[in-house]
């Protein structure tokens, strides 16, 4: 068995060793062990400054790490921004952050007002049964990136709860 099938096994035990550690010592960790690793890539994505990150994801090789990176390309559900944060073999970090565009009225007025969250949120759940659980929570979550490009104010997880449905971390 190579040196890298070797690695790989390892790598797999001890991740499943990790599985109830937080966010945050996943990401201290891999950053202590990855220097002079050229198979490990974490992307993590973290709103409005927090930490640890909401989303963790890993990759074994750089095409599929740079793609999931560049695919963010705007604020998402964030208020203000969202950091994306690619980590590299031999501790290189890339890392750039969204901000989020305001828009509305001339001074900045939102389109929607919470009644109208409300009642979306009330038609979108009489149709949750009528179609697949994965069209309904793409649909929930384009209805939660319009509200929320929106109204810097909207509560994505409140929407999600209201229209009962699992909130996508993207």
């Amino acid at each position: 068995m190579g040196n890298q099938q070797k690695y790989l096994e390892e790598y797999k035990t001890a991740s499943q060793l990790q599985l109830n550690k937080t966010h945050s010592e996943i990401v201290e960790e891999f950053k202590k062990n990855s220097y002079g690793q050229f198979d490990r890539y974490l992307l993590t994505v973290a709103r409005d400054g927090e930490w640890p990150p909401r989303s963790l994801r890993e990759f074994d090789n750089a095409v599929n790490a740079v793609n999931a990176y560049d695919s963010y390309t705007d604020w998402g559900f964030a208020k203000e921004y969202l950091t994306v944060c690619l980590y590299q073999p031999g501790g290189n970090i890339s890392e750039k952050i969204l901000r989020r565009v305001h828009i509305g009225g001339v001074n900045g007025d939102c389109t929607f007002l919470k009644e109208d969250y409300v009642k979306a949120a009330e038609i979108l759940l009489s149709y949750k049964d009528k179609i697949s659980y994965e069209n309904y929570q793409n649909l929930i979550k384009k209805f939660a990136e319009l509200f929320s490009k929106d109204n810097i104010r909207f509560d994505v997880t409140r929407f999600f709860n209201a229209t009962e449905c699992e909130e996508v971390f993207e």
